[in-house]
């Protein structure tokens, strides 16, 4: 049986730190919480001298944050992979934290199917870097990262101009990198993401088709799941029966 991920949690919040910790079937994704910390500089002195694969932190803490803690792991090159938590839904807090190495952030309140797929993606992504005889950093990952989470933050007015102006990236640069790398215009990788999006979402039952497509940058239902079926060639509500079977 494959030893667990270590996980360390880092919130100033005893109760968003204890629930996380406690409450989470964490063992049943394959994660061990190893520790838990009240502030960056605890989980930094931790990670120092003890071995982790994850780092959950929020960003806005005292004595040292987030992003304070992701720049000092990156400098100091320990290698544990990082996901950024925080109760402010701001592209620019999710756009530092990517460029500084952070796998994916989640905006509180976290919503459980969120944090499974989340983890469990992150599982993989940790499991196929392992079978690899010898890994190559990819540069361009972190980029298509701030691309998806601008899309995440503002995917009723996206397109590929805003998308150049709220990342600082190039529009030929972004749209030549999908082309090479993906096979995709700017148009079809914002169709990818939000479908993608939109799938995660749809297994939460006590959402409506409307509140999804609304998030989703829809403002109207009957275009969503138009787009939708076109993406996964079946509904939104027969894929979200498909789940629940």
């Amino acid at each position: 049986m494959p030893q667990p991920l270590r996980l360390i949690i880092v919130d100033d919040e005893s109760f968003m730190r204890d629930n996380l910790a406690h409450l989470f079937p964490w063992e049943e994704l394959g994660y061990e919480v190893a520790s838990v910390f009240a502030n960056g500089r605890e989980a930094l002195a931790y990670l120092e001298h003890n071995p982790a694969d994850v780092v959950l932190t929020d960003i806005q803490m005292p004595v040292m944050d987030g992003l304070e803690l992701a720049r000092c792991i990156r400098d100091q090159n320990i290698p544990v992979r990082l996901v950024f938590l925080s109760a402010y839904s701001d592209f620019e807090y999710a756009r530092k934290g990517i460029l500084y190495g952070a796998d994916d952030y989640l905006v509180k309140p976290v919503r459980y199917q969120e944090l499974v797929n989340l983890f469990t993606r992150l599982k993989d992504s940790i499991g196929a870097a392992a079978r690899e005889t010898v890994p190559e950093p990819d540069q361009e990952e972190p980029t298509l990262a701030v691309l998806s989470a601008c899309i995440r933050e503002h995917p009723g007015e996206i397109s590929l101009d805003f998308a150049s102006r709220a990342t600082g990236l190039d529009s030929e640069f972004i749209s030549g990198l999908l082309k090479e790398r993906l096979s995709m215009t700017f148009p079809e990788f914002v169709c990818r993401e939000k479908m993608i999006w939109a799938a995660g979402l749809l297994r939460d039952i006590h959402l409506s088709i409307g509140e999804i497509a609304a998030r989703t940058g829809y403002t109207n239902s009957k275009n969503f799941s138009r787009a939708f079926h076109n993406y996964y060639h079946m509904t939104p509500m027969q894929y979200r029966k498909k789940g629940e079977t």
